[in-house]
């Protein structure tokens, strides 16, 4: 008989605690330039203690932060060592790269940023100048209402005739005006009717493209130029070129407004080559962003003469202010120690380009640098390093490799690029197939099959060779 009674039963586990201090230390090592920086600003703005080093100071040395909280025995806490005790990135866990708060204030910060005027204000602008009947103008803002962010017209004209209560025919009217707008294509209903519009103002007088584009687009994105020449009665060569003024009209007019403005990047690492043709690694900001401790509280948390709450909040503080100091040198440090171990081993890349890159995996960084893989793969997130052959992200130097006849590894990205430069060379008017790269590739001591061409040409944005081919 099974009794069912409550009962108290006491049990033993171990289970991984992460403290707040070892969450700052993983967040701020996952955390690119920007967002360090907004962070500290962050910081600042809330820990009073806090102050930011003026250019002609030294910052705040990690060990000598302590001073002010006294009685303070706590071992010092190293990221690396923690990690490889508890495996942590190996399993699925917490992401600490998350913070609400600095989202929604790095949101906040973006949407305040003035932008260029909107796609919408723009024709509205050009429609007020065009029209004065109240009742038209209205009928017209329901239509630009109904433009999206490319640019097309996607609502009803009967449901605007419908809501206005105006025939269909001036709706019809009021749309031709608003077609009429800059940007020249804006308000078509569909790809082929924003190409006509655009060819109107660019190529008035040439009826080909406009044949070209009314009837036989379709075609031409399959690049079915023999069968569009037949239809027309010209040479494939004529439909080449009409192909080349097509490739000068925008098909998305209105991305011209709505598209996102440039997002500039910061190197966190550059490597130079120094008058003995070795490779110099250093920070961008070798001891920046420069903090430290207000000198007035931590005269305030000696005094004796202040109360003794004041005195211990000023030391909980103080206490936080060291460990972020801390926090940020240990990911200078670990920064500037994957770089050069990934600049000692792509040192052929750094002299002969892309094509020469190697093989690389975390692990064998995190074996090089004596660290965990994991840290590896924090440390290389979001950061960029400057090198002689352009500005990268640290993760771009880590990709599998292939075995060539000789034994000798080459990675994907050199092969990717290989392929890149037999493509750009071949014959355009007799492009090489994928089975084709794949036996040139092989020709070269690298046995790679068909489909993995396929799927790096796909990768790099190659067209097949059937949509390569000019006539």
């Amino acid at each position: 008989m099974i009794r069912m009674e409550p009962r108290l039963v006491q049990t033993q586990r171990q289970q991984l605690v992460l403290t707040q201090k070892m969450q700052q230390a993983i967040h701020i090592l996952q955390l690119s330039k920007v967002e360090l920086d907004q962070y500290i600003q962050q910081e600042l703005e809330s820990n009073p203690v806090l102050e930011q080093a003026l250019k002609a100071e030294a910052p705040e040395p990690a060990a000598e932060a302590s001073e002010a909280a006294a009685g303070d025995n706590e071992e010092s806490f190293d990221l690396d060592e923690y990690l490889d005790q508890w495996g942590l990135g190996r399993k699925e866990g917490a992401d600490f790269s998350r913070n609400a708060d600095l989202a929604r204030r790095r949101e906040f910060y973006q949407d305040s940023i003035t932008k260029e005027e909107s796609l919408s204000a723009h024709l509205l602008a050009q429609l007020r100048m065009a029209i004065e009947d109240p009742r038209a103008l209205s009928i017209g803002e329901s239509i630009i209402g109904d433009i999206n962010e490319k640019g097309y017209f996607v609502g009803s004209l009967e449901a605007i005739a419908a809501d206005a209560q105006a025939p269909l025919e001036q709706v019809e009217e009021a749309l031709r005006l608003i077609q009429g707008f800059e940007p020249a294509g804006v308000g078509a209903r569909n790809v082929s009717e924003c190409l006509l519009l655009q060819i109107a103002v660019e190529f008035p007088d040439n009826e080909e493209l406009k044949t070209l584009v009314s009837e036989h687009l379709e075609a031409l994105e399959r690049r079915q130029i023999p069968k569009i020449a037949k239809a027309m009665k010209i040479s494939p060569e004529r439909v080449e070129e009409l192909y080349v003024l097509l490739a000068k009209l925008n098909p998305w007019p209105g991305y011209e407004y709505t598209a996102s403005p440039p997002q500039y990047i910061a190197p966190d690492v550059v490597v130079e080559k120094n008058e003995d043709e070795e490779y110099e690694v250093y920070l961008v900001d070798e001891r920046a962003p420069g903090l430290r401790i207000s000198p007035d509280y931590r005269k305030l948390a000696r005094d004796g003469g202040t109360p003794k709450e004041t005195r211990q909040y000023v030391r909980d503080r103080v206490e936080s202010a060291r460990w972020l100091i801390r926090n940020i040198e240990q990911r200078q440090h670990t920064i500037l120690r994957v770089a050069k171990a990934i600049v000692e081993v792509q040192r052929e890349f750094l002299d002969k380009g892309v094509e020469f890159i190697r093989p690389l995996t975390l692990q064998e960084i995190a074996d090089k640098v004596g660290i965990h893989e994991a840290t590896v793969s924090r440390t290389t997130r979001g950061k960029y390093i400057q090198t002689p052959q352009g500005l990268f992200e640290l993760k771009y130097f880590f990709s599998p490799g292939l075995r060539r006849d000789t034994g000798e590894e080459q990675s994907s990205k050199s092969i990717m690029s290989h392929i890149r430069k037999i493509v750009d060379t071949e014959d355009k008017q007799q492009p090489l197939s994928d089975q084709k790269i794949a036996d040139l590739l092989k020709a070269e001591g690298l046995n790679i099959a068909r489909r993995t061409v396929t799927k790096y040409r796909e990768a790099l944005r190659i067209p097949a060779a059937s949509m390569r081919k000019a006539y």
